[in-house]
């Protein structure tokens, strides 16, 4: 596969920012399992500011799930 993203060493990062945000499953499942993907694709070197950049993306989520609502 030539697919960079799914490389060893993306794929290692993978599961390490999965393994980061697990506290989170029981609440956000479908976001964790997105956001691990999304931080993956765009080329984040490490897990490093990945609670903040989760919490980020849980209120662009709800954000825009309000606005479609109006």
């Amino acid at each position: 596969m030539d697919d960079w993203r799914y490389s060893d060493e993306r794929m290692l990062l993978r599961a390490e920012v999965f393994r980061s945000l697990q506290h989170h499953l029981k609440d956000h499942t479908r976001a964790v399992y997105e956001f691990c993907t999304q931080w993956v694709d765009l080329g984040n070197p490490s897990n490093k500011g990945i609670e903040e950049s989760f919490q980020d993306y849980l209120r662009t989520i709800a954000e825009n799930s309000y606005a479609k609502t109006n």
